[in-house]
Order: structure tokens, then C-alpha cells, then sequence
């Protein structure tokens, strides 16, 4: 069936749109390759190269994944094969990446800092993050939300809960460096860190610290009793 005969829930684009993970493989391949060939829909086209990936390769080896091999299928030149292999390569590395920067154990402000001093601490602006955890305090991911001048760098909580939603997170830890080197909290940091515990709470999620990064040495307002 050509992608103008059927219905717009069907079609891989509008699906994809409307709930990603009710896309298939074959829908995913037919966003990419757009066209078919004569006499075959792109979703045709998708599912051989589907039936490919999956058969010869399988699904969790694509190391040795060449775009040569998806040219075999009929329809298939090197520009889609090349899109195809760039899409799994991608998520590939993506994926490494987040295996990379996620599940990590921050229930120490010692571990937050640690992560992020070597990012911060020389910075000549601040920078603020957000981190998402779940309910055993592991990384689900973090955002940074905002850069700043040299003395303060303006925080959206309406966005930080937006991404907090997304991750489906338990509780949050906010980072901003000084510049200065100096860590030590001022007025605006507490009153910031206020602010964002009770809009955390009005989600049902907790403001687990704020952890204020100077040149080597931070702070923690949750030890100092300022959450």
C-alpha cells in the first residue's frame, strides 16, 4: 500500500509524531529512506531492510554493520544506506554515552561535586544544572539550564520542572558554580533553592541539595541545613 492510500494513523511519519513508541522498526527505516522504488511503497522498502538488519545482523550487533551491505536491497542506493547506518550508529553512541553519565550514585554531595569540579571550577561564567534522580538517588540524567555573566546566571523553574517530568524523576540536586572560586552560598542561592523546592514539591518530587562549586572546594546547603 503507497503511503497516500493509507490512513494518517498509520502512516509512519504521523504515528512517530503522535506516539513514538508506537512506531515499528519498519516505520523508523521509512522515516529515514522517505521514497520507495517503482512498484513498492517505502514501507516495503523498510521492512526488507528490517528483515536484513535483523536476520544478518541482530539487533544488538552492529559493530561490523558496513552501509554496503543495505544496498543488496533492491531500491536501497548508498545515500539511504549511508542514513540508515547513521541513525543506528548514532544511537549507538548515544546510548554509550548515557551508560556513561547515568545511574550514578549521587547521595553524597561529595559525588555531585566530584562530577562536575573539572567542568566548573575554572569557569568564567556561571552555569547552572539540574540533576534528576530517581528513588535510590541514581543519575537519571541532568540538564544544564542556564548560563549566566560573571555574578549569577538566571535559573527557569518552569523549564528544570518541565525536564523533571521527563525524566520521571524522584528528586532533583541543583549545581552552579562561582566564578569567584569562592563556593560560599549567597542570599540568592538560598532563596533560589527555596524557590525550587517548592515548585519540586508541588510535583511530588524533593530538592535533595544544591551544591555550590568553587576552584576545588564546593558546598552543600542540604549539610548545612539551608534546604
Amino acid at each position: 500500500m503507497l503511503l497516500r492510500e493509507m490512513q494518517n494513523e498509520d502512516k509512519p511519519r504521523e504515528k512517530f509524531a503522535e506516539s513514538p513508541k508506537q512506531a515499528t522498526l519498519a516505520d523508523l527505516v521509512a522515516i529515514l529512506l522517505r521514497t520507495g522504488r517503482k512498484g513498492h511503497s517505502v514501507m516495503e522498502i523498510a521492512q526488507e531492510v528490517v528483515a536484513k538488519l535483523t536476520v544478518e545482523q541482530g539487533l544488538n550487533r552492529f559493530d561490523n554493520l558496513d552501509w554496503r551491505d543495505l544496498t543488496t536491497v533492491n531500491g536501497i542506493g548508498p545515500d539511504k544506506a549511508i542514513t540508515v547506518c547513521a541513525a543506528i550508529e548514532l544511537g549507538r553512541r548515544l546510548t554509550k554515552q548515557c551508560q556513561k553519565n547515568t545511574l550514578l550514585y549521587f547521595g553524597q554531595p561529595s559525588k555531585v561535586a566530584s562530577h562536575f569540579m573539572e567542568q566548573l571550577r575554572h569557569e568564567q561564567q556561571e552555569h547552572f544544572f539540574v540533576c534528576f534522580l530517581n528513588v535510590k538517588n541514581r543519575l537519571l540524567g541532568y540538564k544544564e539550564i542556564s548560563i549566566g555573566n560573571m555574578n549569577a546566571a538566571p535559573a527557569d523553574i518552569k523549564e528544570t520542572m518541565r525536564w523533571a517530568l521527563r525524566f520521571k524523576a524522584n528528586g532533583l540536586i541543583l549545581v552552579h558554580n562561582h566564578p569567584s572560586g569562592d563556593p560560599e552560598p549567597s542570599r540568592a542561592d538560598i532563596h533560589l533553592t527555596k524557590a525550587f523546592a517548592k515548585a519540586a514539591n508541588l510535583l511530588d518530587m524533593t530538592v535533595l541539595d544544591h551544591v555550590v562549586i568553587g576552584d576545588g572546594i564546593f558546598v552543600s546547603l542540604q549539610e548545612r541545613g539551608q534546604i
